[in-house]
């Protein structure tokens, strides 16, 4: 590759929508010294990431070809697509991000000689539902693009330690996403900026707000949720559920609330932008996913010093342990319950928790994610 003033960062994610895998690469390539490098990223689809980027002043690139669907004819011309950009970029480093991005960003990034090609994992597809020799076969692909980069990045310890195959954990390293938020919105503001998106709600702005922040997808296990709450509002009436964002089970969630006589109870907001500076509305934030390969959200909820009841699976684990949460069994729906009934019992006993929490997660900021990932950019 060709010297250059400023190191090229070329940054690959398959989707421009805006998660957590699409806030990282957001966060490292509109944060990185501008004397020293200079980010580009290419991305699919025509969502927000890309007027986010485009606002902060960063380049983007479209890959037309760049989608979740897998076919033989998209990744050819993926693939294509993959070496014209980086025989026009010329970048000394290629940081691939996603499942999808990250096998064939990898291995197109070594076949072109690309100084640095590094892989962020957010998540393993083995993890998911599927037949056993389906993740086996996925295990193996993701195996081969940890050997293909120089190096890859975990954000989770867990998600280091599920990739236990001969060679892969050497090269890899945890690095937790950062999060900064300046500023969080007011317990009242925050109430009054969600009632603008439902409602509803407006009415119970003195009640104690459960709220979860979540796709409504099978694996955040919002069923397991709504079953909880169906008990606890049948002794504790004051008790609503906000559930803060939106997905393929939409439809299905809000027949389950209006066959159950829940609407009072439970409501869906659907998305909303930068929902984590809302979440002093929270009384207590609930995450019972199935998985999670770190969690943006209970990251979030930390920081604004609010008390969490979380799964014990996966990358929560790095952010809460039973000193700064309550964690709780996915197989065991009662102990989701029974934490419910106790915030809602004893409150005050929830807040040192809670404090220890903030606290602790003062200091994973963006800067610091960045300053660790920046010295993988410049190791040998």
């Amino acid at each position: 590759m060709s010297n250059q003033t400023r190191t090229k960062v070329l940054f690959l994610i398959t989707k421009s929508n805006w998660g957590g895998a699409q806030r990282y690469v957001y966060d490292l390539a509109t944060t990185l010294d501008q004397s020293r490098y200079e980010p580009v990223v290419a991305l699919g689809g025509d969502g927000e990431l890309i007027d986010q980027l485009q606002a902060a002043g960063v380049r983007t690139v479209v890959l037309r070809a760049a989608q979740r669907d897998m076919s033989l004819g998209k990744e050819l011309r993926l693939f294509w697509e993959l070496c014209t950009l980086i025989r026009h970029e010329d970048p000394a480093v290629f940081h691939v991000n996603s499942s999808k991005a990250g096998g064939l960003g990898c291995f197109v990034g070594r076949l072109l000689g690309v100084n640095r090609v590094i892989f962020t994992a957010h998540g393993w597809a083995f993890n998911e539902h599927r037949p056993w020799w389906q993740r086996l076969a996925i295990k193996y692909f993701h195996w081969l693009t940890v050997l293909l980069s120089h190096h890859t990045i975990a954000v989770s310890s867990a998600m280091y330690a599920q990739l236990d195959w001969p060679m892969a954990q050497r090269r890899m390293s945890v690095i937790n996403p950062g999060r900064t938020i300046t500023e969080f919105a007011d317990r009242p503001a925050a109430r009054t900026q969600i009632a603008t998106h439902c409602p509803a709600i407006a009415k119970y702005q003195d009640n104690t707000w459960l709220v979860i922040i979540a796709e409504l997808h099978p694996i955040k296990q919002h069923h397991v949720l709504f079953a909880a709450m169906q008990t606890v509002v049948a002794t504790s009436p004051a008790v609503r559920l906000v559930c803060i964002g939106d997905g393929a089970l939409r439809d299905s969630l809000q027949r389950w609330i209006t066959d159950h006589n829940l609407e009072d109870h439970i409501f869906l907001t659907g998305a909303i932008h930068e929902a984590g500076r809302l979440l002093k509305a929270a009384d207590l934030f609930v995450l019972p996913s199935q998985s999670e390969s770190y969690g943006y959200v209970l990251h979030e909820a930390g920081l604004a010093g609010v008390p969490i009841v979380a799964s014990r699976v996966g990358g929560i684990t790095d952010i809460i342990d039973d000193q700064t949460g309550t964690l709780v069994s996915t197989t065991d729906p009662a102990q989701l319950l029974a934490a419910i009934q106790a915030y809602i019992a004893t409150p005050q006993l929830f807040q040192l928790p809670a404090q220890r929490l903030a606290d602790k997660l003062a200091s994973r900021t963006v800067a610091d994610m960045q300053a660790r990932t920046t010295a993988i950019y410049e190791m040998e």
